[in-house]
């Protein structure tokens, strides 16, 4: 009897017994494989939508293509299992491990991911849209132009995760650890991240607009030509992080830690930098027309070329700041700290030269 032609589970264990392992195609539609040890299976192609897989083991099985909606596979052993292009639209995988597998191409659409372990797992173009995934490891995980647009990622690990070209858009990614991870090109618009540690993440040319990064740690991160127009940073910690070219226009980033970040032509119209902390920072050739700055720290912080008209820089420090070149037309320098500051036209402020 061919694999296809199976209509219960205990014909497949009984032949699985006897050392066969192939039964790809098999129809087992519902079927009760729970706890089973079915290691090595072949049942590519299987059609297993809601079927019962809890806590059965599945280890470097090969379930590609298979149908697995709605499959119940919580506490599953799946390491280096292959489900590549497999149908697991709604599927519960809570605590499932799933380290090493391959999951490129794979639908996990409104998937229950939730404690799973998916370390150095392969979800390359996956669909994971409305995915459950709350503490989810994906550590060194590849999801590059994955679909997580909507997920649920609270208080997930993607720690040296690749997830360049992703759309996270929308998706909730509040506490979780992205800590060198390579967001390179990432679509997180709208998305929440109220919270995360990005440190030393790569996120060159990626969509940040509308996106909230409050409280977020972004400390020495690539952040070069990334979008982060509407975005909300305050409180955000930038430190040493690089934003040359980034848009940043309109952006709240009210008592964000900015300190030695690197701002070279960044555009920062109207953006919000009440008491924020830019010390040391480089804004060379930067766009602060109407920001507000009132009580930020810019001691020492290069401003040179910058544009600050129209800004409101209303009690900030800018002690040993270098202006050389800024334009402050119509900018507002009442109660501004300017001793020692080198001025647009390359003298050391004396005292008199606020406008």
């Amino acid at each position: 009897m061919k694999a296809s032609q199976f209509t219960t589970e205990a014909e497949l264990l009984s032949r699985h017994e006897t050392g066969e392992q192939n039964f790809s195609g098999a129809k087992l539609i519902g079927a009760d494989l729970s706890a089973e040890n079915l290691n090595r299976i072949n049942l590519s192609s299987a059609q297993l939508n809601g079927a019962s897989l809890i806590k059965t083991t599945l280890i470097r099985a090969n379930l590609s293509n298979a149908d697995l909606r709605v499959a119940d596979l919580s506490k599953a052993q799946l390491i280096e299992t292959t489900l590549s292009r497999a149908d697991l639209a709604k599927a519960i995988l809570s605590e499932a491990d799933l380290s090493g597998a391959i999951l490129s191409g794979a639908n996990l659409s409104g998937a229950d991911l939730r404690f799973a372990t998916l370390i150095g797992s392969s979800l390359i173009g996956a669909k994971v849209k409305g995915a459950k995934l709350t503490k989810v490891n994906l550590t060194g995980a590849t999801l590059s132009r994955a679909i997580l647009a909507q997920a649920d990622l609270r208080k997930a690990t993607l720690n040296r995760a690749i997830l360049s070209e992703a759309d996270l858009s929308e998706a909730n990614l509040s506490a979780a650890s992205l800590i060198r991870a390579y967001l390179h090109g990432v679509n997180l618009r709208g998305a929440n991240l109220e919270g995360a540690d990005l440190s030393e993440a790569d996120l060159k040319g990626a969509d940040l607009s509308g996106a909230d990064l409050s409280g977020a740690d972004l400390r020495g991160a690539d952040l070069r030509e990334a979008n982060f127009s509407s975005a909300n940073l305050s409180g955000a910690d930038l430190q040493g992080a690089n934003l040359t070219l980034a848009n940043l226009k309109g952006v709240v980033l009210k008592k964000a830690k900015l300190q030695g970040a690197n701002l070279s032509k960044a555009n920062l119209h109207k953006a919000n930098l009440f008491k924020a902390n830019l010390s040391g920072a480089n804004l060379w050739e930067a766009n602060l027309r109407d920001a507000n700055l009132s009580n930020a720290n810019l001691r020492r912080a290069g401003l040179l070329l910058t544009y600050l008209t129209g800004a409101n820089l209303s009690g900030a420090n800018l002690r040993g700041a270098n202006l050389i070149g800024a334009n402050l037309n119509e900018a507002n320098l009442s109660d501004t700290s300017l001793e020692e500051a080198i001025m647009p036209n390359g003298t050391t402020y004396s005292g008199a030269e606020k406008s």
